[in-house]
């Protein structure tokens, strides 16, 4: 079996928000506390239907880029991803799955990203490209909303951005908070 406090490579503790450390093993976290909960959420390109056949709810996810008024000479435009690295792009810091994902497949496709800014949060990314400070690169879910009414736009390539998929695996005999709860509604299958 898999045991969720030493089977990862690498884990960030954060407490109040904060990064308080990085671990290989996190063993004595739950030792220390009884009231943590765990859960991991990855993403495969591989093991799909492994995981389908399995009985593991696996959702898709789109990497998109959007835009607000200002670059609206993009909208309905079919682009080639080289135009990416002339326009201030808005993106997550650091080594985010999502950050890796898109600069491996924008690297086999030639083209190296210098956002001219990194944020915290997709839903920060989305608000600066509200307000027109850049093109954002963001998960297609956490721009809907907008994309909906109008308010941004998704720039279009002449390639398809390929589609990711995620999956959460939770350890069944813990208690989950009802913050954990809404987390997994938020990313349950649709």
């Amino acid at each position: 079996g898999s045991d969720i406090a030493t089977d990862i490579p690498r884990y960030r503790v954060y407490e109040h928000g904060e990064l308080t450390g990085e671990y290989t093993d996190v063993t004595k976290f739950f030792e220390q506390r009884g009231d943590l909960v765990s859960f991991l959420i990855g993403c495969s390109f591989s093991l799909e239907s492994e995981l389908l056949e399995a009985g593991v709810p696996v959702r898709q996810i789109e990497d998109v880029f959007v835009g607000g008024r200002k670059f609206i000479q993009y909208k309905n435009r079919m682009l080639d991803f080289q135009e990416l690295e002339r326009l201030p792009i808005i993106s997550l810091e650091g080594e985010t799955s999502t950050g890796r994902y898109l600069s491996e497949f924008l690297f086999q496709n030639g083209v190296k990203l210098h956002p001219e800014f990194e944020l915290a949060t997709s839903d920060m990314i989305v608000q600066f490209a509200l307000r027109n400070l850049g093109i954002g690169s963001v998960v297609r879910d956490f721009a809907r909303e907008y994309l909906e009414d109008g308010r941004l736009f998704e720039l279009r390539f002449n390639k398809i951005i390929p589609k990711r998929q995620i999956c959460v695996v939770t350890d069944e005999k813990t208690f989950i908070s009802g913050a954990a709860k809404a987390l997994l509604e938020m990313v349950s299958p649709m």
